[in-house]
């Protein structure tokens, strides 16, 4: 800054500080001598140039009052941002959700889709969890007799065959599953149309047995239900695909491997057959 700034700037503060102490001044006299005194003209002059400075130094100090109002408001501000935050967060895992939602919905949408072998009356039931032995391949469903689940029924998903019920409560029902060593189910090559067996075999792909030795097994080839189960498992329910075949130990009938359609470990939405269940034969 240079010198002639510098005495400006000091001139012009003495000048403001005059000018606010004649003001003072003024009125304490006129104060004393009341509205007709003889400096009344003077204090009038003297506030004509006060005013504007009085403005100017208000409008200064404004933000400084702005800012202490924004320092009491720090604890509401706080507040505010708080649920901003919750608010901001629920939205984040709405949107996670939808992946999986599409995932359901587009599960509901084809499990409905009419199948031959998911003709008649059927129920949507969820799984709700799976069996609590470690012996047993089973899971719980959340529809039960209130609703006409009776044991016996087939239960499938949008990709085939999943098993039957084995046990009822009035809210609930127990499903044992394809892959589980105590379920069988009569079975049919799509290619040659040969018939067989398939069983479980736990967590591993299913057995095939009971396949004619001089049937032609194809890998890729895909396992329907037979429809020879008295009743339980309409025809031509998808069970899997064919991945090898290899003769059995006597040498009298062929074993296939399949790889099941639905995959068990991913199970949610399934349909439960409600016009399947054993045929009772005469005398039972």
């Amino acid at each position: 800054m240079s010198r002639t700034s510098y005495r400006r700037s000091t001139r012009s503060r003495v000048v403001l500080a005059a000018l606010l102490a004649a003001s003072v001044t003024v009125v304490t006299l006129d104060f004393r001598q009341g509205s007709g005194g003889p400096l009344r003209k003077v204090q009038d002059q003297v506030l004509t140039v006060i005013a504007p400075l009085q403005s100017g130094v208000s409008r200064a100090l404004s933000p400084v009052g702005h800012l202490f109002r924004s320092v009491g408001d720090i604890p509401n501000l706080q507040s505010q941002n708080d649920k901003l935050r919750k608010q901001v967060s629920a939205l984040q895992d709405q949107q996670n959700q939808v992946p999986e939602m599409q995932r359901q919905l587009n599960e509901a949408l084809a499990l409905l889709h009419e199948q031959r072998w998911n003709a008649g009356h059927k129920l949507g039931a969820s799984v709700i969890s799976e069996g609590p032995s470690n012996a047993e391949w089973t899971v719980f469903l959340d529809k039960g007799a209130a609703a006409g689940v009776q044991v016996g029924m087939a239960v499938v998903a949008q990709a085939g065959l999943v098993g039957r019920v084995t046990a009822v409560s009035p809210a609930s029902s127990k499903v044992l599953l394809a892959v589980d060593p105590q379920h069988a189910v009569g079975a049919r090559l799509t290619g040659s149309g040969d018939t067989g067996v398939v069983s479980g075999k736990g967590q591993s792909d299913l057995s095939f047995d009971l396949i004619g030795v001089t049937t032609t097994v194809t890998p890729g080839e895909t396992v329907v239900t037979s429809g020879y189960d008295g009743g339980i498992y309409p025809p031509s329910i998808p069970i899997g695909r064919v991945k090898v075949a290899r003769r059995s130990p006597d040498g009298l009938n062929q074993t296939a491997l399949v790889q099941p359609f639905v995959d068990f470990n991913k199970l949610s939405l399934v349909l439960i057959l409600l016009d399947t269940r054993p045929v009772k034969l005469p005398g039972q």
